[in-house]
Protein backbone atom coordinates (compact mmCIF):
# COMPACT_ATOMS: atom_id res chain seq x y z
CA UNK A 1 0.00 0.00 0.00
CA UNK A 2 0.65 3.76 -0.36
CA UNK A 3 1.93 5.76 2.62
CA UNK A 4 0.15 8.76 1.86
CA UNK A 5 1.85 10.51 5.18
CA UNK A 6 -0.54 13.05 7.16
CA UNK A 7 -3.51 14.85 6.47
CA UNK A 8 -3.54 18.66 5.41
CA UNK A 9 -3.16 21.26 7.65
CA UNK A 10 -6.66 22.86 8.99
CA UNK A 11 -6.18 25.61 6.48
CA UNK A 12 -4.39 24.15 3.62
CA UNK A 13 -6.12 23.69 0.58
CA UNK A 14 -5.62 19.91 -1.30
CA UNK A 15 -6.62 18.54 -4.50
CA UNK A 16 -5.64 14.81 -5.12
CA UNK A 17 -6.20 13.13 -8.68
CA UNK A 18 -5.79 9.25 -8.15
CA UNK A 19 -5.56 7.12 -11.40
CA UNK A 20 -4.68 3.79 -11.93
CA UNK A 21 -4.42 3.68 -16.09
CA UNK A 22 -8.23 2.61 -16.50
CA UNK A 23 -10.15 5.28 -13.93
CA UNK A 24 -10.47 8.37 -12.02
CA UNK A 25 -11.29 9.96 -8.73
CA UNK A 26 -10.49 13.21 -6.56
CA UNK A 27 -10.70 13.58 -3.44
CA UNK A 28 -10.48 17.68 -2.50
CA UNK A 29 -9.56 19.42 1.12
CA UNK A 30 -11.87 22.78 1.61
CA UNK A 31 -10.62 23.57 4.65
CA UNK A 32 -11.24 23.48 8.26
CA UNK A 33 -11.22 19.46 7.40
CA UNK A 34 -14.32 19.42 5.14
CA UNK A 35 -14.13 17.02 1.99
CA UNK A 36 -15.60 17.17 -1.77
CA UNK A 37 -15.24 13.79 -3.43
CA UNK A 38 -15.41 13.69 -7.13
CA UNK A 39 -15.76 10.06 -9.11
CA UNK A 40 -14.76 6.99 -8.19
CA UNK A 41 -11.51 4.27 -9.12
CA UNK A 42 -10.44 1.37 -7.98
CA UNK A 43 -7.02 1.06 -5.65
CA UNK A 44 -5.87 -2.38 -6.75
CA UNK A 45 -3.88 -2.79 -2.91
CA UNK A 46 -7.22 -2.43 -1.13
CA UNK A 47 -9.70 -3.90 -4.05
CA UNK A 48 -12.31 -0.79 -2.80
CA UNK A 49 -12.55 2.61 -3.99
CA UNK A 50 -9.48 4.39 -3.86
CA UNK A 51 -10.46 7.60 -2.19
CA UNK A 52 -11.98 5.94 0.93
CA UNK A 53 -8.66 4.30 1.21
CA UNK A 54 -6.79 7.75 1.09
CA UNK A 55 -9.22 9.40 3.43
CA UNK A 56 -8.73 6.31 6.02
CA UNK A 57 -5.30 6.50 5.65
CA UNK A 58 -4.62 10.43 6.40
CA UNK A 59 -7.30 9.48 9.23
CA UNK A 60 -10.51 11.93 8.41
CA UNK A 61 -13.67 10.99 9.52
CA UNK A 62 -16.74 9.60 7.12
CA UNK A 63 -18.58 12.76 8.67
CA UNK A 64 -16.23 15.23 7.30
CA UNK A 65 -17.17 13.83 3.92
CA UNK A 66 -19.51 17.17 2.91
CA UNK A 67 -20.46 16.12 -0.92
CA UNK A 68 -19.93 13.20 -3.36
CA UNK A 69 -20.48 14.22 -6.98
CA UNK A 70 -20.53 11.84 -9.88
CA UNK A 71 -19.79 13.53 -12.88
CA UNK A 72 -21.09 11.47 -15.42
CA UNK A 73 -21.66 7.57 -15.56
CA UNK A 74 -18.48 6.11 -17.82
CA UNK A 75 -17.19 3.02 -15.95
CA UNK A 76 -13.94 4.35 -15.63
CA UNK A 77 -15.01 7.35 -13.32
CA UNK A 78 -17.85 5.18 -11.83
CA UNK A 79 -16.15 1.95 -10.59
CA UNK A 80 -16.94 1.22 -6.82
CA UNK A 81 -19.38 4.86 -6.68
CA UNK A 82 -22.01 2.44 -5.11
CA UNK A 83 -19.76 1.51 -2.49
CA UNK A 84 -18.11 4.93 -1.92
CA UNK A 85 -21.34 6.57 -1.21
CA UNK A 86 -22.00 3.68 1.16
CA UNK A 87 -19.36 4.77 3.50
CA UNK A 88 -20.08 8.10 3.92
CA UNK A 89 -24.32 7.93 4.29
CA UNK A 90 -24.59 11.55 5.44
CA UNK A 91 -22.73 13.36 2.44
CA UNK A 92 -25.16 15.20 -0.01
CA UNK A 93 -24.42 13.05 -3.26
CA UNK A 94 -24.92 14.61 -7.10
CA UNK A 95 -25.07 13.83 -10.75
CA UNK A 96 -24.79 15.54 -13.95
CA UNK A 97 -29.03 16.83 -14.40
CA UNK A 98 -29.21 15.38 -17.89
CA UNK A 99 -29.94 11.76 -15.52
CA UNK A 100 -33.14 13.97 -14.10
CA UNK A 101 -35.42 12.49 -16.15
CA UNK A 102 -38.00 9.58 -17.84
CA UNK A 103 -35.57 8.77 -20.42
CA UNK A 104 -32.77 8.51 -18.23
CA UNK A 105 -34.34 7.12 -15.25
CA UNK A 106 -35.12 4.30 -17.57
CA UNK A 107 -31.77 3.54 -19.49
CA UNK A 108 -29.76 3.75 -15.91
CA UNK A 109 -32.76 0.78 -14.80
CA UNK A 110 -32.44 -0.71 -18.01
CA UNK A 111 -28.52 -1.12 -18.06
CA UNK A 112 -27.70 -1.58 -14.19
CA UNK A 113 -30.60 -3.55 -13.20
CA UNK A 114 -30.31 -7.18 -12.22
CA UNK A 115 -30.92 -8.02 -16.41
CA UNK A 116 -28.29 -6.07 -17.45
CA UNK A 117 -24.51 -8.07 -17.32
CA UNK A 118 -21.43 -7.21 -16.08
CA UNK A 119 -20.48 -4.98 -19.30
CA UNK A 120 -22.98 -2.41 -18.09
CA UNK A 121 -21.10 -1.42 -14.55
CA UNK A 122 -21.03 2.33 -14.73
CA UNK A 123 -25.00 2.62 -15.41
CA UNK A 124 -24.83 -0.45 -12.48
CA UNK A 125 -22.87 2.15 -10.03
CA UNK A 126 -25.29 5.17 -10.66
CA UNK A 127 -28.62 2.98 -10.05
CA UNK A 128 -27.66 1.16 -6.66
CA UNK A 129 -26.54 4.74 -5.69
CA UNK A 130 -29.91 6.46 -6.88
CA UNK A 131 -31.88 3.53 -5.84
CA UNK A 132 -30.55 3.38 -2.26
CA UNK A 133 -30.53 7.27 -1.52
CA UNK A 134 -33.56 8.70 -0.13
CA UNK A 135 -32.16 12.36 -1.59
CA UNK A 136 -30.34 12.78 -4.93
CA UNK A 137 -29.30 16.42 -6.12
CA UNK A 138 -28.77 17.05 -10.13
CA UNK A 139 -26.37 19.73 -11.40
CA UNK A 140 -26.30 21.82 -14.30
CA UNK A 141 -24.46 24.83 -15.37
CA UNK A 142 -24.77 27.54 -12.74
CA UNK A 143 -25.72 25.02 -10.24
CA UNK A 144 -24.05 25.24 -6.54
CA UNK A 145 -22.39 22.25 -5.07
CA UNK A 146 -21.42 23.45 -2.20
CA UNK A 147 -21.07 26.46 -0.07
CA UNK A 148 -19.45 27.25 3.18
CA UNK A 149 -16.73 29.01 4.91
CA UNK A 150 -13.50 27.86 6.31
CA UNK A 151 -10.41 29.72 7.81
CA UNK A 152 -12.11 32.89 7.62
CA UNK A 153 -12.24 32.26 3.28
CA UNK A 154 -15.27 32.01 1.70
CA UNK A 155 -15.49 28.44 -0.44
CA UNK A 156 -17.49 28.11 -3.35
CA UNK A 157 -17.97 25.30 -5.52
CA UNK A 158 -20.40 25.60 -8.46
CA UNK A 159 -20.55 23.23 -11.85
CA UNK A 160 -19.73 24.79 -15.24
CA UNK A 161 -21.73 22.11 -17.25
CA UNK A 162 -23.73 20.12 -18.44
CA UNK A 163 -24.95 23.54 -20.23
CA UNK A 164 -29.13 23.45 -21.06
CA UNK A 165 -28.43 22.55 -25.17
CA UNK A 166 -26.59 19.41 -23.91
CA UNK A 167 -30.21 17.92 -22.72
CA UNK A 168 -32.13 17.55 -25.91
CA UNK A 169 -29.25 15.42 -27.16
CA UNK A 170 -28.56 13.74 -24.11
CA UNK A 171 -32.26 12.37 -23.49
CA UNK A 172 -32.29 11.12 -27.51
CA UNK A 173 -29.53 9.64 -26.58
CA UNK A 174 -31.13 7.94 -23.91
CA UNK A 175 -34.23 7.20 -25.98
CA UNK A 176 -32.75 6.05 -29.06
CA UNK A 177 -30.96 2.92 -26.58
CA UNK A 178 -33.38 2.06 -24.39
CA UNK A 179 -34.16 -1.49 -25.06
CA UNK A 180 -37.37 -2.91 -26.18
CA UNK A 181 -36.84 -6.33 -23.95
CA UNK A 182 -35.36 -7.65 -21.46
CA UNK A 183 -33.04 -10.38 -24.07
CA UNK A 184 -31.99 -7.15 -26.46
CA UNK A 185 -29.28 -5.70 -23.54
CA UNK A 186 -26.10 -6.53 -23.48
CA UNK A 187 -24.01 -3.21 -22.54
CA UNK A 188 -24.62 0.66 -22.09
CA UNK A 189 -23.31 2.55 -24.82
CA UNK A 190 -20.87 5.34 -23.99
CA UNK A 191 -23.14 8.04 -25.81
CA UNK A 192 -20.13 9.71 -27.29
CA UNK A 193 -19.53 12.72 -27.77
CA UNK A 194 -19.52 13.07 -23.63
CA UNK A 195 -21.72 16.33 -23.47
CA UNK A 196 -23.23 14.84 -20.11
CA UNK A 197 -20.18 15.10 -17.90
CA UNK A 198 -20.17 17.82 -14.74
CA UNK A 199 -17.24 20.52 -14.99
CA UNK A 200 -16.55 21.68 -11.38
CA UNK A 201 -15.14 25.47 -10.61
CA UNK A 202 -13.53 25.42 -6.82
CA UNK A 203 -13.41 28.82 -5.67
CA UNK A 204 -11.46 29.42 -2.54
CA UNK A 205 -12.15 33.19 -1.88
CA UNK A 206 -10.66 34.52 -4.78
CA UNK A 207 -8.01 31.67 -6.11
CA UNK A 208 -9.85 28.86 -8.03
CA UNK A 209 -9.27 25.08 -8.79
CA UNK A 210 -10.81 23.34 -12.49
CA UNK A 211 -11.60 20.24 -12.57
CA UNK A 212 -12.74 19.14 -16.54
CA UNK A 213 -13.66 15.40 -16.15
CA UNK A 214 -14.39 14.39 -19.39
CA UNK A 215 -16.43 16.85 -20.87
CA UNK A 216 -15.99 17.58 -24.47
CA UNK A 217 -15.14 20.39 -27.12
CA UNK A 218 -18.52 21.28 -28.59
CA UNK A 219 -19.79 24.76 -29.80
CA UNK A 220 -23.21 24.45 -28.09
CA UNK A 221 -23.16 21.75 -26.11
CA UNK A 222 -19.27 20.97 -25.04
CA UNK A 223 -16.25 23.29 -23.73
CA UNK A 224 -17.13 26.11 -26.36
CA UNK A 225 -21.06 26.89 -24.51
CA UNK A 226 -18.93 27.03 -21.12
CA UNK A 227 -15.77 29.01 -22.60
CA UNK A 228 -18.70 31.43 -24.62
CA UNK A 229 -20.66 31.49 -21.21
CA UNK A 230 -20.44 35.21 -19.53
CA UNK A 231 -20.92 33.58 -16.04
CA UNK A 232 -18.62 31.16 -16.28
CA UNK A 233 -16.22 33.15 -17.83
CA UNK A 234 -16.72 35.74 -14.89
CA UNK A 235 -15.47 32.98 -12.47
CA UNK A 236 -12.36 33.45 -10.78
CA UNK A 237 -9.36 31.94 -13.03
CA UNK A 238 -8.02 28.58 -11.77
CA UNK A 239 -4.13 27.88 -10.54
CA UNK A 240 -4.86 24.38 -10.50
CA UNK A 241 -6.62 22.36 -13.47
CA UNK A 242 -7.32 18.65 -13.55
CA UNK A 243 -7.20 18.30 -17.42
CA UNK A 244 -10.49 17.43 -19.14
CA UNK A 245 -11.03 13.65 -20.95
CA UNK A 246 -7.50 12.41 -19.93
CA UNK A 247 -5.98 15.22 -21.92
CA UNK A 248 -7.77 13.99 -25.53
CA UNK A 249 -7.87 16.79 -27.96
CA UNK A 250 -11.68 15.98 -27.93
CA UNK A 251 -11.84 17.35 -24.77
CA UNK A 252 -9.63 20.47 -24.84
CA UNK A 253 -10.47 24.07 -25.99
CA UNK A 254 -7.82 26.90 -26.53
CA UNK A 255 -10.41 29.33 -24.14
CA UNK A 256 -10.09 26.80 -21.31
CA UNK A 257 -6.44 28.21 -21.29
CA UNK A 258 -7.29 31.77 -22.07
CA UNK A 259 -10.16 32.27 -19.91
CA UNK A 260 -11.07 29.87 -17.03
CA UNK A 261 -7.39 29.23 -15.65
CA UNK A 262 -4.24 31.70 -15.02
CA UNK A 263 -1.07 31.86 -16.52
CA UNK A 264 0.97 28.17 -15.94
CA UNK A 265 -1.50 27.13 -14.00
CA UNK A 266 -0.55 23.63 -12.44
CA UNK A 267 -2.36 21.04 -14.27
CA UNK A 268 -2.70 16.98 -13.58
CA UNK A 269 -4.29 14.28 -15.67
CA UNK A 270 -5.49 10.78 -16.00
CA UNK A 271 -4.11 8.20 -18.81
CA UNK A 272 -6.55 6.14 -20.32
CA UNK A 273 -5.07 2.86 -21.34
CA UNK A 274 -7.73 0.74 -23.05
CA UNK A 275 -8.23 0.62 -26.04
CA UNK A 276 -7.28 4.12 -28.35
CA UNK A 277 -4.54 5.36 -25.51
CA UNK A 278 -4.70 8.81 -23.74
CA UNK A 279 -2.98 11.31 -23.90
CA UNK A 280 -1.26 11.04 -27.08
CA UNK A 281 2.00 12.12 -27.67
CA UNK A 282 0.44 14.94 -29.26
CA UNK A 283 -1.93 15.57 -26.56
CA UNK A 284 0.99 15.65 -24.18
CA UNK A 285 2.84 18.42 -26.32
CA UNK A 286 -0.11 20.35 -26.58
CA UNK A 287 -0.65 21.03 -22.33
CA UNK A 288 2.67 21.47 -22.15
CA UNK A 289 2.96 24.53 -24.45
CA UNK A 290 -0.27 25.57 -22.00
CA UNK A 291 1.68 25.24 -18.77
CA UNK A 292 5.42 23.90 -17.59
CA UNK A 293 3.60 22.59 -14.50
CA UNK A 294 1.74 19.16 -15.43
CA UNK A 295 1.34 15.49 -14.58
CA UNK A 296 0.30 12.17 -15.40
CA UNK A 297 -1.52 10.06 -12.36
CA UNK A 298 0.38 6.81 -13.97
CA UNK A 299 3.17 6.44 -16.60
CA UNK A 300 2.22 2.66 -16.55
CA UNK A 301 1.13 0.71 -18.99
CA UNK A 302 -1.57 -2.00 -18.46
CA UNK A 303 0.19 -4.57 -21.30
CA UNK A 304 2.86 -6.88 -20.05
CA UNK A 305 6.62 -5.55 -20.23
CA UNK A 306 8.16 -8.75 -22.67
CA UNK A 307 9.00 -9.65 -25.50
CA UNK A 308 6.17 -9.39 -28.48
CA UNK A 309 6.77 -13.03 -29.58
CA UNK A 310 6.56 -14.75 -26.12
CA UNK A 311 3.19 -12.42 -25.05
CA UNK A 312 1.70 -12.92 -28.51
CA UNK A 313 1.93 -17.10 -27.37
CA UNK A 314 0.45 -16.47 -23.72
CA UNK A 315 -2.38 -14.44 -25.77
CA UNK A 316 -3.07 -17.48 -27.29
CA UNK A 317 -3.75 -19.82 -24.91
CA UNK A 318 -4.99 -17.44 -22.14
CA UNK A 319 -8.23 -15.48 -22.00
CA UNK A 320 -6.52 -12.21 -20.44
CA UNK A 321 -3.13 -11.31 -19.75
CA UNK A 322 -2.28 -8.16 -17.94
CA UNK A 323 0.42 -6.58 -15.66
CA UNK A 324 0.19 -7.89 -11.51
CA UNK A 325 1.08 -3.91 -10.91
CA UNK A 326 -1.37 -2.17 -12.52
CA UNK A 327 0.22 1.11 -12.25
CA UNK A 328 -1.93 3.14 -9.75
CA UNK A 329 -0.76 6.28 -8.81
CA UNK A 330 -1.28 9.57 -7.14
CA UNK A 331 -1.04 13.07 -7.48
CA UNK A 332 -1.35 15.61 -4.92
CA UNK A 333 -1.56 19.12 -4.79
CA UNK A 334 -2.07 21.36 -1.49
CA UNK A 335 -1.45 24.94 -1.41
CA UNK A 336 -1.29 27.04 1.88
CA UNK A 337 -2.89 30.56 1.96
CA UNK A 338 -1.09 33.07 -0.57
CA UNK A 339 1.25 30.34 -1.57
CA UNK A 340 1.77 28.56 -4.88
CA UNK A 341 0.66 24.80 -5.26
CA UNK A 342 2.99 21.82 -3.67
CA UNK A 343 2.90 18.54 -5.92
CA UNK A 344 3.81 15.10 -4.17
CA UNK A 345 3.58 12.23 -6.36
CA UNK A 346 2.56 8.80 -5.34
CA UNK A 347 3.17 5.39 -6.75
CA UNK A 348 3.58 5.21 -10.90
CA UNK A 349 2.84 9.07 -10.90
CA UNK A 350 5.35 10.98 -12.72
CA UNK A 351 5.80 14.39 -14.30
CA UNK A 352 3.91 14.58 -17.94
Amino acid sequence: MIDYGSGPAHDELEITLFGPGFGEAIAVHLGENNWLLVDSCIDPATKGPATHAYLQAIGVQPKHVKTIVASHWHDDHVRGMSRLAAHYPDAEFMLSAVFNSDEASAFLAAYGGSAAPGLARGAKELFSVVAQRAEVSFLQQRFSVLELSANGRNVRVSALSPVPAAFAQSLAHFAQYLPRNVAQINHAPELRPNHEAVVLHIDFDGDAALLGSDLESHPTCGWGAVVSNAWCAARPTGSAYKVAHHGSYSGDHPNIWATLLGENPTACLTPFNRGHRLPSDEDKARIKANTAIAYLSSGATRRPEMDAAVLKRLEDICKKVSRVNSGFGAIRLRKLPAANWAVELFGAACAL
